[in-house]
C-alpha cells in the first residue's frame, strides 16, 4: 500500500499554530499535479465518533479507482489513516493522506483528488480556540466538507456550524455570503428510519426540517438558520444506520468489511460515490476561479498566517463566552454611568473636576459590582480592574479639554481685553477724526455762507438787471407798435394812393382808347370820304353826300377792318 497520513498542521499548547510547510509542498508542488485542478474532501466533527474510520472507505475507493470492485474485498482490515476503537483521542491537527489522486472527472477533465482528516472538536485535551482554528481551517481549504455529527443533526450541531463557520468568514476578510463550497451532513447511527429513511433521500428530508424557518420560531433561532444556508454554496445530508454491534463494542475489530452489518455496506455504495464518482468530484473554488494544487499551497499558508498573525478574536468556550458577554455588559453600563455623569461635570475648576472623577468612578463600580454577571469573582474582578483601567485613561481626556478649556478662555478673554484696547485707541482716533472734521466742516459751512450771501448779491444784481432789461425791452416793444402802426397807416394810404392813382391811370388808359379811336375814326373817316369820292364817278349821284358822313360816324363803332365792308353794304342798299 502506497502513501500515508501525514500531519501538515497541529495546535501546541492550545494556543500556537506549527505548520508542517515541507510537508505540505512535497503534496502539492509535485510536478505531476501541481498544476493540476483540486478536490480537497475533509471531515470535521466531534471527537471519537468515526471520522477517520469513514474516510478510510473514501480511500479505498480513490485506490480501486472507483471501479465496482472498490467493496468486494469483505476480509481485508480497514487501512489508512490511524483509527482504532476507544473514548480518547487518536487524531490531533490536521493530516492529509500524502498520496494524491488523479481522476477524470465527468467533463474529460483531470483532477488532482486529496483526502485531509482533522481532530475531533470538543474532546478533554482541546481548548476552544484549537478546536476552532482546525475545524475553520477545513472549510476554508476543503471544496467538500464533510461535518460528521451523531444521531441527528441537533441544535448544539448547527450553533457549533455556525460559530466555526463565521470564525472562517472572519479569517478570509469575505463578508460575502456563501463563502464556503459544498457541505455535507453525514448522520451516524441514524435510529428512526421509520421517520426519514437511510441515505440521501431521507437526508434530504431531515436536513430540511432541521433549516426550514418558520414564522414561530424564535428570532434567533431563525438567523441560525438563514446564517447557516448562506455560508455555503451547497448543502447536503446522508443518514448513516449503526455499523453493527461489532464495531461498537468489540476492541479486535479490525475494520473488514466482513464485521460490518450489510445495510452499512450498502449505504456506504451510495455514500462514496455521491462524493468522488466522475460527475460529482467538486474543484475547489476561491472567487469563483478553479484553483490547483500550487494555488492550493498559496492560499493554505496564507490562511495559516492569518490564524497566527493574532489579529483574530480568540474563541472560547460557551460559558466563558456567555461569562464574558455578561461581564462586558456590566463594564458597559458602568462606562455610561460615568460618561452620563460627565455630561454635569463641574467647569473651569480642575481640582473640582478630579474631585467628581473620583466620586463618579465609585458610582461606575457600584454599577459594575450591582450588574448580574456570570464566571465567578475571578472574571469580575478582571473585569472591574478593566473598566478601572478605561475610565482612568478617558479621565485625561475630559482633564485635558477642561484644561485647555481654561486656556483658551483665557487667551479669548485677553484677547478680547486687547480688542477692548485697541478699539479704545480706534474710538479715540474716530473722536479726534470727527472733531477734525467737524471744524473742518463749520469751516466749509462759513465758506458756503459767504459763498451763498455773494451769490445772494449778485442774484440781486442780475434781478435789478433783468427788471432794467425788461423794462428796456418793453419800451422797444411798445416803440416797435407805434412804428408798426405808423409803418402800416403809411402802407394804407400808399395802397390808396396807389388805387386812386389805378383809377387814374384807367381813367387815363380809357381816356387814350376813346381818343385812339376818335383818331382812327376820324382816318376812317378821312379815307372813306376819300373813298366816297373817288366812287361819286361809279356811283353817278346815287349816293347822295349828305349820307356819307352819318356812315361814316356808324363805321367808326365797327372793327376798322370791317369798314369798308359796312359802308359797301350800305351803300348798295341804297
Amino acid at each position: 500500500m502506497s502513501g500515508e497520513p501525514v500531519q501538515i498542521l497541529r495546535v501546541q499548547d492550545g494556543q500556537t499554530i506549527v505548520f508542517n510547510e515541507r510537508v505540505l509542498k512535497d503534496i502539492l508542488l509535485a510536478d505531476h499535479v501541481k498544476d493540476r485542478p483540486v478536490v480537497v474532501v475533509s471531515i470535521a466533527g466531534a471527537y471519537r465518533q468515526g471520522k477517520s474510520f469513514l474516510l478510510n472507505f473514501l480511500l479505498t475507493y480513490l485506490r480501486h479507482n472507483g471501479q465496482s470492485s472498490w467493496i468486494e474485498d469483505t476480509s481485508t482490515p480497514l487501512r489508512g489513516f490511524n483509527w482504532r476503537p476507544g473514548s480518547t483521542r487518536e487524531t490531533a491537527g490536521i493530516l492529509l493522506w500524502n498520496e494524491v489522486f488523479l481522476m477524470t472527472n465527468s467533463k474529460g477533465e483531470e483532477v488532482a483528488v486529496l483526502l485531509m482528516d482533522t481532530q475531533g472538536t470538543f474532546d478533554c485535551e482541546s481548548t476552544m480556540k484549537e478546536s476552532t482554528m482546525i475545524f475553520s481551517l477545513s472549510m476554508m481549504t476543503s471544496s467538500v466538507q464533510i461535518y460528521n455529527i451523531m444521531n441527528n443533526i441537533k441544535e448544539d450541531d448547527l450553533q457549533h456550524l455556525q460559530f466555526f463557520a463565521e470564525y472562517g468568514r472572519l479569517a478570509q476578510k469575505d463578508n460575502t455570503t456563501q463563502a464556503f463550497q459544498k457541505l455535507l451532513f453525514l448522520v451516524r447511527d441514524w435510529n428512526w428510519g421509520h421517520e426519514y429513511e437511510y441515505g440521501s433521500r431521507g437526508g434530504r428530508l431531515l436536513m430540511a426540517s432541521r433549516l426550514k424557518v418558520t414564522d414561530g420560531q424564535a428570532a434567533e433561532l431563525k438567523t441560525l438558520r438563514q446564517n447557516v444556508s448562506s455560508c455555503f454554496s451547497d448543502i447536503d445530508c446522508f443518514l448513516m444506520p449503526n455499523p453493527g454491534k461489532k464495531v461498537m463494542s468489540d476492541k479486535t475489530f479490525d475494520g473488514r468489511l466482513a464485521d460490518i452489518d450489510e445495510e452499512f455496506r450498502e449505504k456506504l455504495l451510495e455514500l462514496v460515490p455521491s462524493i468522488l464518482a466522475p460527475e460529482n468530484l467538486l474543484v475547489k473554488k476561491i472567487n469563483g476561479r478553479k484553483i490547483s494544487c500550487q494555488d492550493l499551497m498559496i492560499f493554505f499558508k496564507a490562511h495559516v498566517d492569518v490564524f497566527k498573525g493574532g489579529d483574530l478574536p480568540n474563541p472560547t468556550s460557551m460559558l466563558m463566552a456567555t461569562a464574558n458577554a455578561t461581564n462586558m455588559a456590566a463594564v458597559d453600563k458602568a462606562k455610561k454611568r460615568y460618561m452620563s455623569g460627565m455630561t454635569n461635570r463641574p467647569r473651569r475648576n480642575l481640582d473640582q473636576l478630579r474631585q467628581f472623577h473620583f466620586e463618579l468612578l465609585a458610582e461606575a463600580k457600584k454599577v459594575f459590582d450591582e450588574f448580574p454577571k456570570m464566571g465567578g469573582e475571578a472574571i469580575s474582578s478582571t473585569s472591574k480592574d478593566v473598566l478601572t483601567k478605561e475610565l482612568e485613561e478617558l479621565f485625561p481626556h475630559f482633564y485635558d479639554e477642561e484644561k485647555e478649556l481654561i486656556k483658551l478662555e483665557k487667551e479669548a478673554e485677553e484677547k478680547r481685553e486687547r480688542e477692548r484696547q485697541e478699539e479704545k485707541r480706534r474710538e479715540e482716533e474716530r473722536e479726534r477724526e470727527r472733531i477734525a472734521e467737524k471744524e473742518k466742516a463749520e469751516a466749509r459751512e462759513r465758506e458756503i455762507q459767504r459763498e451763498r450771501e455773494a451769490f445772494k448779491e449778485r442774484e440781486t444784481a442780475l434781478q435789478a438787471q433783468e427788471a432794467e432789461s425788461k423794462a428796456r425791452l418793453q419800451k422797444l416793444n411798445e416803440d416797435f407798435d407805434r412804428e408798426r402802426e405808423r409803418a402800416k397807416e403809411t402802407e394804407e394810404k400808399m395802397r390808396s394812393e396807389i388805387r386812386a392813382k389805378g383809377i387814374e391811370i384807367d381813367n387815363l388808359k380809357a381816356s387814350i382808347q376813346k381818343t385812339q379811336k376818335g383818331l382812327a375814326a376820324m382816318q376812317i373817316m378821312t379815307e372813306v370820304i376819300r373813298f366816297a369820292a373817288n366812287s361819286v364817278e361809279l356811283a353817278r349821284g346815287c349816293v347822295p353826300a349828305q349820307q356819307i358822313l352819318p356812315a361814316a360816324r356808324s363805321a367808326t363803332q365797327l372793327n376798322p377792318a370791317q369798314y369798308p365792308l359796312e359802308i359797301l353794304q350800305m351803300l348798295r342798299k341804297k
